[in-house]
């Protein structure tokens, strides 16, 4: 009995998370086409942040679904690349910079996509959708035992051409903190044991892309999950536990911080070392923790951390290793060049600095900069600076918005 309770709990939250993609699907189809009919500077930038926001909404429902990663993957990526297109447009208009024919003609090819996949998902939606926990199998799928039915790995998706952190020049780039050699899928199997603790873990198939995978899936305390180990040097690439959806307040600073702690905790368990807690979202019961291993004392932000908490259970649901198996290695940093009192000058006389640090920082082309980080407010409003710490440069601005689901960082 509890466990059929359980299963229609999770039932019921997958089932949210999919109505929620198709209304959102629907939604960014229609902003893109409000896109191509624009005619006013105020008019496009308002759109564009509409789409980057919900591009990121869309990935949340996305990573809720009983769906593989490797069925998922390439979808949560198109999400990644729209929402970050769409950002870097709304900085071009931002420095006076006019939207060209190109960049139209791309925003076109996004509709274009998000309408076959919103097509796609109404006739899933039409066919009478129903997702379910298979506790028998130690997986999920949907109601026809396949998890296929939401198998996007075959869909074609346009090409961006712009300088993006999601641009394909930038994810053409090669991992480099894979490491180790290639290791068989046992030997995955035995990692992926030995990171969640769970003894009944089967082979699902294999993931192809930038990092090669072995797929697995199993049951830990009653809560189904998938975990996907590499094929070079045997590490997670990504584990999640589906869990009942749960409403997500916003919690006080000291909720936070014991939250945070819990991530912080779990991932030096898991052999990541020290890391510092950046921003987080709360949505699904869920609190989604980005956080930053720490060299030194220098955040690095290209090796960025995503952990998912159970926030009525306290513990650890969800990894998203990506970024930083694409992104590890040793590095050398060195000492800055110039002292925090060189670069504070170069700040806005009004700013009101509330923190400051040395973080390594991922800039658009692939390059990684050196910087003093510095947290500060100016007009009610909270900036993250970052000034190089070896020229002086401002290398970049970033604003931090309180929405209803936590911190925006634009």
């Amino acid at each position: 009995a509890e466990n059929k309770t359980l299963k229609n709990q999770i039932a019921v939250s997958y089932q949210k998370s999919f109505d929620e993609l198709v209304s959102n699907m629907d939604s960014l189809k229609v902003k893109l086409l409000k896109l191509e009919a624009a005619g006013g500077q105020n008019q496009y930038s308002a759109l564009l942040m509409d789409v980057w926001r919900q591009a990121a909404d869309t990935e949340s429902c996305i990573s809720s679904l009983p769906v593989c990663y490797q069925s998922a993957g390439t979808l949560t990526q198109f999400m990644n690349r729209t929402g970050d297109y769409c950002r870097y447009l709304s900085g071009k208009l931002a420095n006076g910079q006019p939207l060209t024919s190109d960049d139209l003609k791309q925003i076109s090819s996004l509709a274009d996509t998000c309408g076959e996949i919103s097509n796609c998902l109404n006739e899933s939606w039409k066919n009478g959708y129903i997702a379910e926990a298979d506790f028998n199998g130690g997986a999920f799928f949907t109601d026809d035992a396949k998890a296929g039915s939401l198998d996007f790995s075959n869909q074609q998706f346009p090409r961006l051409i712009y300088d993006g952190p999601f641009s394909e020049s930038v994810e053409n780039r090669q991992p480099s903190g894979l490491g180790g050699t290639a290791v068989s899928r046992d030997e995955a199997q035995k990692a992926a044991c030995a990171f969640t603790g769970a003894a009944g873990i089967s082979y699902v198939g294999d993931l192809n892309g930038k990092i090669a995978c072995y797929g697995f899936a199993g049951e830990e305390s009653g809560n189904p999950f998938s975990i996907y180990v590499s094929k070079q040097g045997g590490k997670v690439l990504w584990y999640m536990s589906q869990r009942a959806t749960g409403i997500s307040a916003l919690p006080t600073k000291d909720r936070y911080a014991q939250l945070a702690d819990i991530a912080k905790n779990f991932l030096k368990s898991k052999g990541y070392g020290d890391t510092a807690a950046s921003y987080a979202q709360f949505y699904g019961g869920m609190a989604v923790i980005n956080l930053a291993p720490l060299q030194d004392g220098v955040v690095l932000y290209p090796d960025l951390l995503k952990v998912w908490i159970d926030i009525s259970a306290d513990t650890v649901a969800g990894l998203d290793a990506n970024n930083y198996l694409m992104a590890h290695r040793e590095r050398t940093l060195g000492a800055p060049a110039l002292t925090e009192a060189d670069v504070k000058s170069k700040l806005n006389a009004n700013m009101s600095v509330t923190g400051v640090r040395l973080a390594l920082i991922p800039l658009d082309s692939g390059e990684e900069k050196l910087c003093y980080e510095f947290s500060g407010t100016l007009n009610a409003n909270q900036y993250l600076v970052y000034i190089n710490a070896n020229t002086g440069t401002e290398e970049d601005i970033l604003m931090i918005r309180d929405t209803n689901e936590g911190k925006l960082i634009m």
